[in-house]
């Protein structure tokens, strides 16, 4: 079964069987480890992307969370804590806290996040072998931020007193911190798009409907899709709240038990969200250190093909999926009839540059040739690639190019196919039946 992550499971029998199948569910592969024996073997024979441990598990959880950094010095593994008393320490990124009562809804929040990061760390470190076989020197990890003393947060609230107790609370993040105030979620979407900020508090109780799609839309656009989004309400409704992590929410607090907690899990937040910014700076990064098509600035063929091949072979040692996304320009050969090759050049250039804004950091976007694009996402399954794609496309088809010396506005048609790794798929089966996908 192709899993979007293998966790470990250290805690009681009872507890690691309920939550084994919950894991199930959500489409990740559980380890479970009923002992520090077992933990151990799991460690150093099965991989696992991310740990779950129980601090209080026969009084070996401490144990556990050092084993797991004594064969992983170079950050070790995500880690889940299920009941410890201590607060996150500040210098660890991957490290989430979780009290021994936690709701489910919230373990898959920060399991999704986890998740993302692993994927995101093991595509760099991929990629920059895929570069050296080019005789490259491209980074294989980014820094992790240390301290975040500009942070930039965005409130959204209509409630004067609301605003200044939020303020208060977040005060001692850093005297350059600064926060911005909008009444409305609509207008916090449009202020977020005129960005660059660091995480998002919502004030506002968790079953408005106007809150919720403002949750659903931070997640389900490009660029936005990381920001950290806290939820301080009202009420104590827990299938309320269920529901706003469901919709997005990377946190939902009670405003009267938030001064405590607050301060620390948005700190926590930020420093995540830095970390991955700069991973994605990397990422950039690595495109002009790799052998990339001079028309687009996109990885060409041949990178493509190479690097292709790298992660088939890592999906399959670790169970994961693996889906091409394919692209072509309808007509394109019309266009260059009509307005010439030069003008064909320089849409495709614009086109390219699109394609390449869209794609998430860890997503390989390459020219395939004249007018033919392709993206290779990892840990990603063609159910939910398909909503990644779409989306590339509507808005590359929704968009009027400027062009010189063409006097209106051109609108092309892009169409797109996809293809998930299968059990005997090469580079070039897998790119091919992603191609054949485009309807005709």
């Amino acid at each position: 079964m192709h899993a979007n992550a293998r966790v470990l499971l250290f805690s009681d029998p009872n507890d690691t069987d309920d939550l084994a199948g919950k894991l199930e569910q959500r489409g990740y592969q559980p380890l479970p480890a009923h002992s520090r024996e077992d933990a151990l073997r799991i460690i150093t024979g099965r991989y696992p992307d991310i740990a779950i441990v129980n601090a209080a598990a026969d009084g070996e959880g401490n144990r556990i969370r050092d084993d797991l950094n004594d064969l992983h010095p170079d950050g070790g593994i995500p880690t889940i804590i299920i009941g410890a008393e201590e607060e996150i320490p500040e210098d660890d990124l991957q490290v989430e806290f979780l009290p021994a009562a936690f709701r489910d809804s919230e373990l898959f929040s920060r399991l999704k996040v986890l998740s993302r990061l692993v994927t995101m760390q093991g595509e760099l470190a991929l990629r920059s072998e895929t570069s050296q076989l080019y005789g490259l020197e491209a980074p294989a990890q980014a820094a992790a931020p240390v301290e975040v003393i500009d942070a930039k947060i965005l409130l959204i609230t209509d409630n004067d007193s609301r605003r200044t107790a939020i303020r208060k609370m977040i005060a001692p993040m850093a005297p350059m911190a600064a926060v911005e105030v909008v009444k409305r979620p609509y207008e916090g979407m449009e202020r977020l798009l005129q960005g660059p900020f660091d995480a998002v508090i919502a004030v506002g109780e968790t079953d408005d409907g106007d809150l919720l799609d403002f949750c659903r839309q931070i997640r389900n656009h490009a660029n936005l899709f990381n920001m950290p989004l806290v939820i301080l309400s009202e009420g104590s409704d827990t299938a309320d709240q269920d529901k706003a992590h469901e919709a997005g929410a990377s946190e939902v607090l009670s405003f009267g038990a938030s001064p405590a907690r607050l301060l620390p899990r948005l700190q926590h937040l930020v420093r995540q969200q830095r970390y991955r910014q700069n991973m994605q700076a990397v990422y950039r990064e690595g495109r002009h250190y790799a052998a990339t098509d001079s028309l687009t600035g996109l990885y060409g063929h041949g990178y493509l093909h190479t690097h292709l091949q790298k992660q088939i072979l890592e999906c399959r040692s670790r169970e994961k999926d693996l889906t091409v996304g394919f692209f072509d320009i309808a007509d394109m050969g019309g266009f260059n009839a009509q307005y010439g090759y030069v003008a064909g050049d320089r849409l495709l250039r614009q086109i390219g540059g699109a394609i390449g804004g869209f794609v998430r950091a860890e997503d390989l976007p390459a020219r395939f040739g004249a007018d033919k694009f392709c993206i290779v996402l990892p840990d990603t399954d063609l159910a939910s690639a398909g909503p990644v794609l779409y989306r590339i496309a509507s808005v590359i088809n929704m968009t009027e190019f400027a062009l010189t010396d063409i006097s209106e506005p051109v609108k092309i048609h892009l169409r797109t196919g996809s293809a998930v790794l299968q059990a005997d798929d090469s580079a070039e089966s897998l790119v091919a039946r992603a191609r054949n996908d485009i309807p005709g």
